[in-house]
């Protein structure tokens, strides 16, 4: 490919999506944005919405803390109903699991090839070359493109499993903790490919 792209909006637009709005997506896009901000600060737009979300709910109250733990406030979050606007300005769905992807595929169509479950991406990332001699914000479409390229069906339902972030909402604290093992490892994979081109951060 060769890295050309008319890309008017220098920032990467990436949206999360699970189902309530209240637990996984909201957690994930603030653990995402405070990862990126540090690196390419005004170069991304995080955002995330619920399938089955009502608008205007807070987080849940284990939400909360462990936000507060990582260092974030997450007390003014509301949630945010899923609709196909949301897809159709994103350059990037991740999904918490293969349920939701599936929602924004039927609900968007064209979404396909750049709706990817949070730890599909995640396994897919380290396959994909960078795009040189390329733009911030060329790179990074190039990126959501060329990863499609690599995704591979799982056949194994047990298998297939390992894509998707476990829903913690009204379960236990094992749950949640569950929930952290699997999303965090993910996000920061993101920004670990972030990285690689901010030589400077440390």
């Amino acid at each position: 490919m060769s890295g050309k792209w008319d890309v008017t909006d220098p920032q990467f637009r990436i949206l999360l999506v699970c189902t309530g709005n209240i637990c996984r997506s909201p957690l994930a896009e603030y653990l995402l944005r405070a990862g990126l901000d540090d690196l390419a600060p005004e170069q991304f737009r995080i955002s995330s919405a619920g399938t089955q979300s009502w608008e205007g709910g807070p987080v849940t109250g284990q939400i909360r803390k462990i936000a507060e733990e990582r260092g974030l406030s997450i007390s003014d979050f509301t949630s945010t109903r899923l609709q196909p606007q949301h897809i159709e300005d994103a350059d990037l769905v991740l999904t918490m699991d293969r349920s939701h992807r599936s929602d924004v595929v039927q609900m968007v169509p064209a979404s396909l090839r750049r709706t990817f479950t949070l730890r599909e991406f995640a396994r897919i990332l380290p396959l994909v070359p960078p795009e040189g001699q390329t733009q911030p914000a060329q790179r990074r479409h190039s990126l959501a493109v060329l990863a499609q390229r690599y995704r591979r069906p799982v056949r194994d339902p047990a298998a297939a499993v390992s894509d998707d972030v476990v829903d913690p909402f009204d379960r236990s604290d094992a749950v949640y903790d569950a929930m952290i093992e699997q999303m965090v490892p993910a996000i920061d994979s993101l920004i670990v490919w972030e990285r690689r081109f901010c030589p400077k951060v440390t």
